[in-house]
């Protein structure tokens, strides 16, 4: 067998060209570490601070170990007949070959790099740092960035690598090996050496050609919940809470009503567990639809594992088709080798994620050097039929099936959005259950808007045609940038062009028109009306902590069409382990530039981080986000960032693994994330989430009602307001503390409004940040 030399050199800068001040080799022989070597190394040269600091070695030190010529023959001796070993093998090798050149020997040695083959090997990874790797692998790294202790951590990974690489089916091995030759330098050999090792027999998995997929497995279906509410709870060692049992009992009642239920009950009571023991208690079967793919997420492995071991009832995830993999997309891509060395890494890394997922969903692939492009290239389009290749491993066709065999299909509003009209025999004989229904006004409005991206047209025009048509193209252009759109104008001058798809985004005159990052939209004048979209015979629960917009009447309900439904309010009690603060000495924002708003907010995050507790910041700006990120960048403060584009529920992982973490959130955290695992934290509320006057759902609203600034964005901003500080009091046990930075709240008319209303749950005090900081302090 091949005998490796895993190396790693702490060195005075991060430059090819740095002096090496330690070195640490593990050698890795069939499978074990047979030999380790450390040695301080004297760069003649005073070490950095930060270098001294991360590696724990100081100047005297270096200045009393031996110079690199004295240990040169050792390190020789060692490296002889070894294939070279290093996690990002370029610095490494590089910095070890320039110094052995300085003293006149040639390094030449096949290499190796760990990085790229963990980015294979281990596919569903966020990071692949040697820290992270070690962390969540287990592997021995008692001291990172000292040299022996990163060499023996990446030998314990290599060892790891091996062993993975040898229990692949030999089918996806000998794929992977014919893509090998895109990794960095001779990284390749340690796949072709497993190859000839990678014998096991697999009989838990579906193999076609190439592809390898875990057999589907489909669970019996029983549903062994009680009719009796306080005996399930005793089944699950959960203990009966007055508010909990008076929400059962009204779902319960309302049960026998054909009409839409609409319940207003707060958070922290317990309303997953009451209505889904309540319902199946019934006997009945469940569609649960939620906000975002993360409470999906949250659901299926929270509480489906445990509705399954006690009750024997089975939980299926839906997700729209694109967020599944084509195999068969993704078969004709193996053989097509024109796309560059990162999406053949990607290709080896999707083969063996194959061999371990159990739903296909795209979401559990690794970003890192993964380009959207790729994901998009292996979407799937719902489109199956039985003479297709990979028909019987089909993911999303197996979860279609696995959605037939649940007693509880759990979805999100976007899916319930665009399927529940066409998949009506799905909601047949079913109750849909919508949590967190007041997310519906947004994702209903995204379903019936049209939009198409104006670069994407305006370059289908020929420029080289006639005089005519660089005349229309030139009008058309001046008049989607001007603020006030003439629809019928750009309408014209899109059909002389033949560009139909922005006339089709134009066809109705009575819509809403608008342009927003060069994104040409359409919407109708009215709200979307959900309940036209419910089949007739399917019983209807809408849920959630603040569905009332109004202190008069049920307003919410009529907004998505309803007409015959009722209205429950569940009592408010006010939450003893939560405490709301307004800073009233916060900055002005109307009187800040963007940059001293967002230095501001990064000067108060820097202030109550100091309390040492995990802290999540909103923003209702992704900008306000962006600049705040980089003030606390250049302030040298560790923050995780969630952008526009990002999956909220890769941030809000880390977010969870780490002790004091600070995490900035935009609109996904306001609308969809819960953080219950945290027993103390923090949230700074940056500004009021007002939405902005021109927004589409206001401009609908202003059709409706004479003030509707008073009536309907006062309203939804408190609703938004009450669901973020919700966020952070998802258990009786768990204590937060809100800081809302926007002193509006204390002064403003209709702030008496909206604190009155966030007081019916939580104690809202006003003062200044010195003294908040202080109570913080003494309450957490």
């Amino acid at each position: 067998m091949t005998k490796y030399a895993v190396v790693d050199l702490e060195a005075t800068s991060a430059s090819h060209t740095s002096k090496i001040i330690q070195i640490g080799i593990a050698v890795v022989e069939n499978g074990k570490i047979i030999q380790t070597y450390q040695t301080d190394v004297n760069p003649h040269e005073t070490l950095d601070y930060h270098i001294s600091m991360l590696t724990g070695i100081s100047t005297a030190q270096a200045q009393a170990a031996p110079d690199f010529y004295d240990v040169l023959s050792d390190v020789a001796a060692i490296l002889k007949n070894c294939v070279f070993v290093a996690h990002n093998v370029k610095f490494d090798y590089h910095l070890l070959a320039h110094t052995f050149a300085q003293h006149g020997v040639n390094l030449d040695m096949p290499r190796v790099d760990t990085v790229e083959l963990a980015r294979v090997f281990f596919p569903t990874l966020e990071k692949y740092g040697l820290e992270t790797l070690s962390r969540v692998l287990n592997l021995q790294h008692d001291k990172p960035h000292e040299a022996l202790s990163d060499a023996y951590a990446t030998a314990k990974l290599l060892i790891k690598l091996q062993e993975k690489m040898r229990h692949l089916p030999k089918n996806v091995l000998t794929e992977i090996e014919q893509h090998a030759d895109n990794l960095i330098y001779e990284t390749k050999v340690v796949i072709t050496e497993q190859l000839p090792e990678a014998k096991r027999k697999h009989a838990d998995m579906i193999k076609v050609n190439h592809i390898s997929t875990l057999k589907p497995y489909f669970a019996e279906n029983k549903n062994l919940v009680k009719k009796n509410f306080r005996q399930n709870l005793k089944m699950l060692n959960l203990t009966e809470r007055p508010q909990q049992k008076a929400f059962a009992e009204v779902v319960k009642a309302r049960l026998a009503d054909d009409a839409a239920s609409f319940i207003e009950a707060p958070t922290g009571i317990g309303k997953t567990y009451a209505y889904l023991l309540t319902l199946l208690g019934q006997g009945k079967k469940l569609i649960l639809s939620v906000p975002t793919k993360i409470l999906q997420d949250q659901l299926m492995q929270d509480l489906a594992p445990i509705f399954k071991a006690k009750f024997g009832v089975n939980f299926a995830k839906v997700l729209g088709t694109a967020n599944y993999i084509s195999l068969e997309k993704f078969s004709k891509l193996l053989y097509r080798a024109d796309e560059g060395k990162n999406f053949e890494i990607f290709k080896m890394k999707v083969l063996v994620w194959l061999t371990e997922t159990k739903t296909g969903e795209l979401d559990e692939l690794s970003l890192t050097m993964t380009s959207h492009a790729y994901l998009d290239s292996i979407r799937h389009t719902g489109v199956v039929s039985p003479g297709q290749l990979y028909f019987e491993q089909d993911f999303w066709q197996l979860t279609q099936k696995k959605a037939e065999n649940a007693q509880v299909i759990v979805m999100n509003h976007a899916y319930l959005a665009e399927r529940i009209a066409d998949q009506t025999e799905m909601f047949e004989d079913k109750v849909l259950v919508v949590d967190e229904a007041q997310q519906l006004f947004s994702v209903l409005e995204n379903a019936q808007q049209k939009s198409v991206k104006l670069l994407d047209e305006l370059v289908k025009v020929n420029r080289h045609t006639s005089q005519l048509h660089k005349r229309l193209l030139e009008s058309l252009t001046h008049q989607l940038s001007r603020r006030q759109l003439n629809i019928d104008k750009i309408r014209l001058d899109a059909q002389e062009l033949g560009l139909t798809a922005i006339t089709d985004v134009l066809a109705n005159p009575e819509d809403f028109v608008w342009i927003q990052n060069h994104v040409l939209k359409s919407s109708p004048t009215d709200f979307l009306n959900f309940a036209a979209m419910i089949p007739q015979q399917t019983k209807t629960y809408l849920i959630g902590a603040t569905l009332s917009m109004s202190d008069k009447k049920a307003v919410f309900p009529e907004l998505l069409g309803f007409t015959d439904y009722t209205f429950d309010t569940m009592p408010q009690e006010k939450n003893d382990n939560q405490q709301v603060f307004v800073a009233t000495d916060s900055a002005d924002i109307t009187s800040l530039s963007p940059e001293a708003y967002a230095n501001f907010i990064a000067e108060r995050v820097q202030t109550f981080a100091k309390l040492g507790k995990p802290m999540v910041v909103l923003f209702t700006s992704n900008d306000s986000l962006a600049l705040t990120a980089q003030a606390l960048e250049a302030a040298g403060v560790d923050f995780l960032q969630a952008d526009a584009s990002g999956d909220a529920s890769r941030i809000k992982k880390k977010f969870d693994e780490r002790a004091r973490a600070i995490l900035l959130g935009s609109k996904k955290f306001w609308e969809g994330v819960d953080f219950e695992r945290q027993d103390e934290l923090i949230l700074l509320v940056t500004r009021l989430p007002f939405t902005v006057p021109d927004d589409i759902l206001i401009r609908k609203y202003a059709k409706r009602f004479k003030n509707p600034f008073y009536d309907f964005s006062v309203p939804l901003a408190t609703l938004q307001l009450k669901q973020a500080i919700g966020r952070v009091n998802r258990r009786k046990d768990q204590k937060s503390v809100v800081v809302i930075l926007d002193k509006r709240l204390a002064g403003k008319t209709y702030a008496k409004k909206m604190v009155k209303n966030l007081r019916q749950a939580s104690r809202v005090d006003f003062a200044k940040i010195e003294d908040i900081l202080q109570e913080t302090k003494d309450f957490l």
